[in-house]
Formats: structure tokens, sequence, C-alpha cells
């Protein structure tokens, strides 16, 4: 555990070379490369955290063709998103089985357990054969390196089959000092899958599985969970796709209905009710994403992702069911896209976009891309699908 021995002197010293390197450039753009995948690999499932230095640290699921196992590449924005450099991978270092799919980062703002203020969290889906395994990895120097923390949670080998057990999609998210590692789960006998979450107060040993999405329909999947705080109301917004059973068509004539569940906190959503998310009379399809920002009027504005609309879902009135709109913007649709609001500016929006579920690794690259947006002109039907 050398990494450890020399925490205080690495976040330090890369604080103070990130704070001399000011951002040089604050613009909207859409669809900048910041990678793009060789022929006969695809890009999936975008992750992105802010340093509290204004860097932006993302990364993407995908299986580099040279490399034995799968591992998520770091890359590194200081200047707005406009430029990008890859830092580090973040490997599988126990399993034998790569980082595989669905990878999460996040930075902590406040010490747990040994691990310092400053710390960078990713974690993922390393699976295979044998087993799916969310596992927790740290880096002490601004994502630059990583090592193993700990295993959040074991599963069985990859399988979307309702009997089968294997574990996805993680979100970490903390709460009142202790920690939150949010997953999809298969091995509830009861539930063909739900929605969970564990909790730890040292990022080392984790507590039993609560339950956030658990439907009484053993053939209902809900899946892929993401969670922001509405400032404006004190009140927490959990977003997931809610499918009766996987594949079939929904009552919005789509296969992953998006829905949504407000709270008091991000660790109690077992006890509030789940609405789907509907503008146009219709809604998303699979792998929401949500963000709050202030901007937009005295309560804020939630935006929405799904997998297969490339305009975004907006409600300035705190989740209520009734005011939902859909906004075009020029970001490309992807599976699982990404969205950020920086701190420093709630009224700009970045989208992180890949490829989309269905796209044939052997046909045209798509690249991992980020389009940087105004949240007072989206609001506004400024944008077009086709912009800059």
């Amino acid at each position: 555990m050398q990494l450890f021995q020399w925490v205080s002197v690495t976040l330090v010293a890369h604080t103070a070379v990130a704070e001399a390197k000011k951002p040089k450039c604050d613009k909207e753009f859409s669809n900048r490369v910041i990678f793009t995948p060789p022929e006969g690999s695809r890009a999936l499932y975008p992750r992105v955290a802010e340093l509290s230095d204004g860097t932006i640290l993302a990364t993407v699921s995908w299986k580099d063709p040279n490399a034995a196992l799968a591992y998520f590449p770091i890359y590194e924005s200081k200047d707005h998103g406009w430029t990008w450099t890859h830092i580090s991978n973040v490997t599988d270092d126990v399993n034998g089985l790569g980082m595989w799919a669905q990878p999460a980062l996040y930075q902590l703002h406040e010490p747990f357990g040994k691990f310092p203020e400053g710390t960078v969290l990713a974690s993922g889906n390393s699976a295979g054969n044998t087993s799916t395994n969310i596992d927790l990895y740290a880096s002490l120097d601004l994502g630059h390196s990583w090592e193993f923390v700990s295993n959040v949670a074991r599963g069985g080998r990859p399988n979307t089959t309702n009997g089968a057990d294997p574990i996805w999609e993680p979100w970490i998210m903390p709460y009142n000092g202790e920690m939150g590692v949010f997953y999809s789960d298969q091995r509830d006998p009861a539930h063909g899958q739900k929605l969970c979450h564990q909790e730890s107060t040292d990022l080392l040993n984790w507590g039993e599985v609560v339950n956030d999405v658990a439907s009484l329909n053993y053939t209902n999947r809900p899946g892929m969970t993401v969670i922001d705080h509405i400032e404006s109301s004190g009140k927490w917004i959990f977003v997931y796709e809610f499918p009766e059973r996987a594949g079939d068509l929904s009552y919005f004539q789509n296969t992953y209905p998006i829905y949504y569940k407000l709270g008091n906190n991000p660790f109690d959503f077992r006890y509030s009710d789940g609405f789907p998310l509907i503008a146009n009379e219709s809604t998303g399809n699979g792998s929401p994403y949500v963000v709050y920002t202030s901007a937009g009027g005295p309560n804020g504005t939630l935006i929405v992702s799904d997998g297969d609309t490339q305009s975004v879902f907006t409600n300035n009135y705190v989740g209520r069911v009734d005011k939902w709109a859909m906004k075009q913007q020029p970001g490309r649709a992807a599976y699982s896209r990404s969205l950020l609001i920086p701190k420093s500016n709630p009224d700009r929006l970045y989208v992180f976009s890949a490829s989309t579920f269905d796209d044939d690794p052997e046909g045209g690259q798509v690249p991992f891309s980020v389009t940087a947006l105004s949240v007072t002109k989206l609001l506004a039907d400024g944008y077009t699908l086709d912009d800059f």
C-alpha cells in the first residue's frame, strides 16, 4: 500500500500545478472529440467527474483490441472540455477479468477512513465468464494512478435473463458521512432485477444490501441508477429505466421507459413512489442521466438525458410530473450519455456521448465526445440538433 504513504504531498503538489494552469476555453461547442476507438472496437457509457480545481476527468467503457483485458481509460481536461489528455487507465488488479463495463467516477469532498479529501474514486464492473464484480479503486494524485480499495459486491457471470444472478451499473454517491454505491442486482430470487445500494464509512467495509426499487412484479427490471441533489428544494432525484420485462414494448411504445423518484435523502428512496418522466406524451428510452443546475429560474433546472433521444428533458419545477419539456441540442445521441454542470458556471451544460447500444463496432467509428451548451439558451429553444 505504498500509494497511501504519500497522500498529502501528492495531493498538494498536483493541486498546486493544476491551479497554476487555469482553463483557457469557455465557449459553446458540439461533439468535440476526446478519443476515437480504433476499427473493430467501440466506446460506450461515458462517465465524468469535475475535480475541486475545475479539472474534468472523463472515462468510457472500451475494449482495447491490443490489450488482453479491458480497462477504463482516464482523460483529463483543464480548459473547459476543449482539449483532452489521456493520463491513466483503471485496470483490474484482483480478478483477472478486466474492467469490462459501466465505469463510475467521484471525487471525495470529505475524508473517508484513511482516504483524504480530494481522493478520486473509480468503480465499474469487473466481469467475465465466472462473475460480475463491483470493485472500488482510489487515486491520490487526481487520476494519474490507481490502487484497488475494496470489493463492494459480487454476482454471477454476465447474463440478463431473469433468474440469473449478475450485478451491474454502479453509481457512487455519499451522504451524511457515509458512502453509497448503488447498483442493479439480479441476485435476489424475489426479483428479476432490482435497484439497491450498500453503504460504508471507510470505503473498505460495506453494509447490508438496501433496496431502492424492488417491484412486486418479478419480471420488472429497473436499472441504471443516477442520482442528483435538487438544491432549491433540498430533495434528491433518482432516475432509472423501468421495463416491464427486457425487450417488451411499454405503454409508451418503447422498451426501457424512464422513471424517477424524489426523496429526502439518497439512501431512503425505497420509501418514495416512482413516476414516468413524460414530455410530449412520451418518455425517454433507457440509460437515463440527471443533473440539477441553479440556472433557469428560481427553482433551478433538472436536465435528463436518455439512451435514444438526441434532445434532453428539462423541468423547472423541482420535478413536478406535469412540467417536463423536451429541448433540442446538438450533442450526439448515445447509450448512457453523461451530463455535467461545472461548479463555477451553473449556466454551462456538458453532454458526453459515445456509441449507441446498437452501433456496430465494424461500422464507422463513433468517437467519445463532449458538447458544451448554455442552459439559458437550451431552455429558450435556442439550439437545433445540428448546431455548430
